[in-house]
């Protein structure tokens, strides 16, 4: 005759055993569903910022690329073989960008924090530096900047505002920001070469 005691006993422990397993299970499953409600908040600026980065570089490892075909530049050359060489840089970046258009790398919600940041620069500054900005318009270059056109030599290379530039994502060596008004001009220096620009970026001279 079995004992029925021991049987019992054995369902019983196997039972809680089950239990506890379909217990620490839960546990698992609730706690990943409130790990998954507590995710790590993402800065818009930062995710924009580094997207705009991305695209920077995209360029540049193309623009590289381009610089190699033509030949490495030569610091030593004549004006007018390093000017010869700019000439043909430039119109390989052109050849290899055939859509290229504004806002390519200033994206609307890059374009939208730059000129945000601008705006707020510009409204912390006092009334005689905001004469003296007047005043320096005239020395700006005074023209309508195209992607993919040159940057004119018959304007000189206006000083990048000092207390703007921190606020703006770092560039590489090639390229460089440059203001022709109120447009803010994203330049290769080498091809001399405006790729992208922002309109309105610069508050208006009253």
């Amino acid at each position: 005759m079995r004992d029925l005691s021991d049987e019992e006993g054995h369902v019983s422990l196997t039972e809680r055993r089950g239990a506890g397993i379909r217990c620490t299970v839960a546990a698992l499953l609730v706690g990943l569903a409130l790990g998954c409600g507590k995710a790590e908040r993402v800065d818009p600026t930062e995710a924009t910022f580094a997207e705009f980065t991305k695209r920077i570089d995209d360029f540049v490892a193309l623009r590289n690329r381009l610089a190699d075909s033509v030949g490495q530049l030569d610091p030593t050359g004549t004006p007018a073989e390093i000017t010869a060489r700019s000439t043909r840089l430039a119109n390989a970046i052109i050849a290899a960008r055939p859509n290229a258009k504004a806002g390519d790398i200033f994206t609307p919600e890059v374009a939208t924090i730059i000129a945000t940041m601008i705006k707020e620069e510009y409204s912390r500054r006092p009334a005689p530096v905001i004469e003296t900005r007047g005043d320096a318009q005239e020395e700006l270059p005074n023209f309508i900047p195209q992607v993919d056109s040159l940057y004119p030599t018959t304007y000189p290379l206006a000083t990048f505002p000092a207390t703007l530039l921190p606020l703006l994502p770092r560039l590489p060596e090639q390229l460089e920001y440059r203001v022709v008004g109120r447009y803010l001009v994203l330049r290769d220096i080498e091809a001399n070469l405006i790729i992208d620009l922002m309109p309105n970026a610069l508050p208006a001279v009253e």
